[in-house]
């Protein structure tokens, strides 16, 4: 009789091999030494996408146009190379100088080109290279030396290149319209107190 009650209380005691179903008895693992649903969890943690994490998403910061500071610079043209005067002049009309430069703003500055007519070209491209426009009609193409652009019209010389190098947008043609250029040394906008941009020169 005595071992019929220990029997009865071993068997009180004792866990179920097999649960019920639906419910799982927690296990451990003899490899891992952790509950085994523990590391179903964190696998499936693991398996998660950002969207179901709700990770906070960094912004990009753009600036506005109140934000951006619009100074003036004044260049000398006198013996500059024509392409490298007009790379610098593109790159301060878009604000590419800046930290807060971005493509799809204006962030550039007011630059004011003087001595436009001392601009140089090296290799011979004041007789090889030529400036073309069309009216429109039949017969209408005209073609004009560099040269002779200078000697005439040095300020239209100066525009085509930076023209060039700025992107044919909306955007690019509203930054062309704080580029301004003479002829001479002289220009009117002292007022505005430019800064003077020195551009390196290069041994040709």
């Amino acid at each position: 009789m005595w071992v019929t009650v220990v029997q009865h209380a071993e068997r009180a005691t004792a866990v179920p091999s097999h649960s019920p179903r639906g419910a799982s008895a927690p296990t451990t693992s003899p490899d891992h030494g952790g509950p085994v649903e523990q590391r179903r969890f964190n696998a499936r943690r693991r398996d998660r996408s950002p969207r179901e994490t709700k990770a906070t998403p960094v912004r990009t910061y753009t600036p506005k146009p109140g934000d951006v500071e619009k100074n003036w610079y004044v260049i000398d043209a006198t013996d500059v190379v024509l392409g490298r005067l007009a790379a610098q002049a593109a790159n301060l009309l878009r604000g590419k100088h800046k930290p807060q430069f971005t493509p799809n703003a204006d962030c550039g500055d007011y630059v004011v080109i003087i001595n436009a007519d001392k601009v140089a070209l090296t290799n011979g491209k004041a007789d090889r290279k030529f400036a073309y426009r069309h009216s429109g009609y039949p017969g209408g193409l005209t073609a004009v030396s560099y040269r002779d652009l200078l000697a005439t019209r040095p300020e239209r010389a100066v525009e085509k290149a930076i023209k060039g190098m700025v992107p044919h947008t909306k955007l690019g043609r509203a930054q062309l319209k704080k580029l301004k250029v003479y002829a001479g040394p002289e220009h009117p906008h002292a007022s505005q107190n430019p800064q003077a941009f020195e551009i390196t020169q290069v041994a040709q």
